[in-house]
């Protein structure tokens, strides 16, 4: 990766670097002589600095690719609609590279990208290797042998898997939700519900890259034989939802504190993608209050649970795990969902939920498991707000005074259509807008 600025962009004027940081899936950060580079020109007069987290990326052109395309667009709709800036301003942009997993979930695809059978063994083979990595290797040879070929398991082969999932899935050490770390029979009722949803996906996001149930195979006909695949969609969910956190807890919070603890700290805007959300989020809630507030945070079709901002989570008695980043914000946090992102509308629910008791009735419940990128937020009262999003140029969001949330509603139809048409459909003239909105001056 380059050294220093990776590429700079034409900016209300002037020109804004974008540095790219990589950090490894502990947090450490992998770009030490960029890092400082970065640190030199925000101390040379930064007045606003602009980090950005990617979900779910395999190589190092896909999330530049992710950046660029937000970036460019950004800066088009402020020239095409003459959107005034501060004076002075010199922008600063950074681009976390954090690691997922050795593939791309299809997700975080386009919607012309569909799986192939050849497709679908290259994803189980990589969604093994990652759940056996920190198996013993008697274990990670009996799971590998209960998974391999994706022939439906019975209910002891299930049981036997999921307990061996079990042993390997960590902790999440910065739960968004009082999220527990699952118990085989956790596994084994979500396993089962996941697979009587099995059905044909429009646009190719679901989880995992199988085909679609057939009828009469599988959970769905008798609901006692389980598709490997889906387990190991659910532990590679779990691990990469425990991993954003942990980068971002670990790593890029030192970038968010270093920046937001000097004298005259520049405004910083957050913006996070899917688990990118978890990242940014993390970044700014662990720790003491740095010296000054960050600017504002737009949350794009968060992987992460809709109670996160809560003062008190309904049945756990606590807040939501990021609750304290409203008390670290100048602006209200604007958070896009969407009916129509099948991965959160559809299936989080089902994987990432309160599974310390476990509570069969509550499987699937929208109302407390669901994403805060497929529901919009929840447990908010007058602290949260709901607005339809907006076409480009078309008005201003509406916030009420004292709202510290705001969900935008991407389900709803604009002149272009659908405002927000799936989980990677988050770098359009509507989110450009949002992200203006929240800049723009007052």
């Amino acid at each position: 990766m380059v050294v220093g600025p990776y590429r700079s962009y034409p900016f209300a004027g002037g020109k804004a670097a974008l540095y790219l940081l990589r950090f490894d899936k502990s947090g450490t950060l992998q770009s030490p002589q960029t890092f400082e580079l970065l640190k030199a020109e925000i101390a040379a007069g930064a007045t606003d600095v602009f980090l950005f987290s990617h979900g779910w990326n395999n190589t190092f052109d896909e999330a530049f690719a992710r950046y660029d395309s937000f970036i460019n667009g950004f800066i088009a709709q402020q020239q095409q609609f003459s959107l005034p800036t501060p004076q002075p301003y010199r922008p600063v942009l950074i681009g976390v590279i954090w690691p997922s997993t050795s593939f791309v979930m299809p997700w975080e695809n386009g919607p012309v990208i569909a799986a192939v059978p050849a497709d679908q063994a290259r994803t189980a083979e990589e969604m093994t290797r990652l759940i056996t990595a920190q198996m013993s290797p008697a274990d990670a040879a009996r799971f590998a042998e209960l998974v391999d070929g994706g022939a439906p398991l019975g209910p002891d082969d299930a049981r036997e898997a999921a307990t061996l999932l079990c042993t390997t899935l960590p902790e999440d050490g910065d739960p968004d939700g009082q999220v527990g770390k699952p118990k085989p029979e956790d596994v084994l009722a979500s396993w089962q519900r996941i697979g009587a949803k099995a059905q044909p996906v429009a646009d190719a996001t679901d989880y995992g890259t199988a085909a679609p149930a057939q009828p009469g195979a599988g959970p769905a006909a008798a609901g006692l034989s389980f598709d490997p695949r889906d387990l190991l969609r659910m532990g590679t969910v779990w691990t990469m939802h425990t991993r954003a956190g942990t980068v971002g807890a670990n790593g890029v919070s030192r970038l968010v504190q270093w920046v937001l603890d000097r004298p005259n700290a520049p405004r910083l805007h957050l913006i996070g993608h899917s688990f990118g959300a978890k990242v940014v989020l993390s970044a700014l809630s662990v720790g003491d209050a740095p010296a000054h507030k960050a600017r504002s945070m737009l949350l794009l079709e968060p992987a992460i649970n809709r109670w996160c901002f809560a003062p008190l989570v309904t049945g756990s008695g606590a807040p939501g795990g990021y609750h304290v980043a409203l008390e670290r914000l100048e602006s209200p946090i604007f958070t896009t969902f969407s009916s129509h992102d099948q991965p959160l509308h559809e299936v989080f629910q089902l994987v990432i939920r309160d599974v310390g008791e476990l509570q069969i009735a509550a499987i699937g419940d929208t109302d407390r498991y669901g994403a805060l990128g497929g529901y919009g937020p929840n447990g908010l009262d007058a602290l949260g707000h709901t607005l339809p999003a907006l076409d480009a140029g078309s008005g201003h969001y509406d916030v009420p005074a004292g709202v510290r949330v705001v969900g935008v509603d991407g389900g709803v139809e604009l002149s272009g259509g659908t405002a927000i048409k799936g989980h990677g459909d988050v770098s359009t003239p509507v989110t450009w807008w949002a992200l203006h909105e929240l800049t723009r001056l007052e």
